[in-house]
């Protein structure tokens, strides 16, 4: 991710945590479908290689970036960019976070 991408993330995080939703969503609208993926994308990925190696405890230590991926992904899913089945997937990841989380 570049230098820009990077910044716009942590200000995208910023605003998560302030539970300033639509100021999200208007950053977001304003960049090309492959800057969204590539936002996406990043943040999956580190999910994903925590979630594979099954480091449960870092992502429940670090839930808030857990739900903040998990907006960025609804709202690329909701804006075409990804497929029903691949999105399904990573619900079902987020889900299984989740509820890990739940059981502690």
């Amino acid at each position: 991710m570049n230098e820009e991408l990077s910044y716009l993330d942590a200000d995208l995080k910023g605003l998560f945590v302030e539970t300033k939703y639509d100021d999200m969503k208007k950053l977001l609208d304003e960049r090309s479908d492959e800057e969204v993926k590539e936002i996406y994308n990043h943040n999956w990925g580190i999910i994903k290689k925590y979630y594979d190696n099954e480091n449960f405890d870092l992502l429940q230590k670090h839930i808030k970036f857990v739900a903040y991926s998990c907006f960025v992904i609804e709202y690329a899913q909701d804006r075409g960019l990804i497929g029903e089945d691949v999105f399904g997937i990573m619900m079902a990841v987020f889900n299984d976070i989740y509820e890990i989380r739940n059981k502690e």
